[in-house]
This record gives C-alpha cells, structure tokens and sequence, in this order.
C-alpha cells in the first residue's frame, strides 16, 4: 500500500494521471491525516486556504479520480454525508471509527466466520464492518 505522497503521485503517474498543484496537495492532505474520515467540505476548506479559486466540483472530481484509483476510501456516516480517508491495509480488516474526530483504529477481527452459519441462500461478495463510539480523546473532551 502507498503510504507516501510522491508513492501515491507515481501510482496516479503510471495510471496515466497528470498531478496538479491541487491533486498534489489533496494527497498529501489524505497522508497527513491517514486515520481519519474527511468530509468533501474539510477538504474543500484546506485547500482553499492555498487555492482561492478552487471549487467544490474540483474535490469531487478529485475525490472520485482517488476512490476510482484505490488512494482513497469512502464511507458514509449516520448523518448520511460521505466521509473519505487514506486507503489503509490491503490485507482484510476492519475498523473502529470516532463519531467525534473521525479518527479511525484498524482492527483484524472478523465477524463473518460467526455469521456465515447463519446466511442461507446469499452469496457474500464483500462486506464491510465498523464499530462507532468515541476515542478516549474524544470522551476526555466531553
């Protein structure tokens, strides 16, 4: 897994991608704060301390050239808005997410070896599992 800009901007590069000064530092971002969800608006707002012009269309089409390319994963939160982070391991895991900060802690339990008894007639394809409470961090704040 990439877990350094310039590795990811190589990986965007042999893809066929050009990095602007945008796309770079929407990366560099993500790396920067690898174990946390983002919203589109954070992202939007980090970067337009450096780039006035930027639009809310230009981290959107950013945001979805990295999900496309696997840089990026996305989730969405129980408020229905869509939260984005670094992508993590490529090995299976799961995580437990902070409702507070977003901070995310990898975890390699699996809960589908206890479930597979108990599904009849479906073929899982993928599945997806998260825990949601507050970090110490977070409880410590309240």
């Amino acid at each position: 897994m990439q877990t350094t800009t310039e590795e990811i901007l190589q990986k965007l590069k042999r893809a066929g991608l050009k990095f602007t000064g945008k796309r770079r530092e929407t990366v560099d971002f993500f790396v920067r704060h690898k174990d946390k969800y983002m919203s589109a608006k954070e992202i939007y707002e980090h970067l337009k301390e450096m780039y006035s012009n930027i639009s809310y269309d230009t981290v959107y089409r950013t945001l979805a050239t990295l999900l496309e390319h696997n840089v990026i994963e996305h989730m969405e939160f129980r408020d229905g808005a869509a939260r984005y982070r670094l992508m993590c391991h490529e090995e299976h895991h799961h995580h437990l997410v902070c409702l507070g900060c977003g901070s995310t802690f990898a975890i390699d339990a699996c809960p589908m070896a206890d479930l597979s008894s108990q599904i009849c007639n479906f073929q899982v394809t993928n599945h997806r599992f998260e825990i949601y409470g507050y970090c110490s961090k977070c409880q410590a704040a309240s």
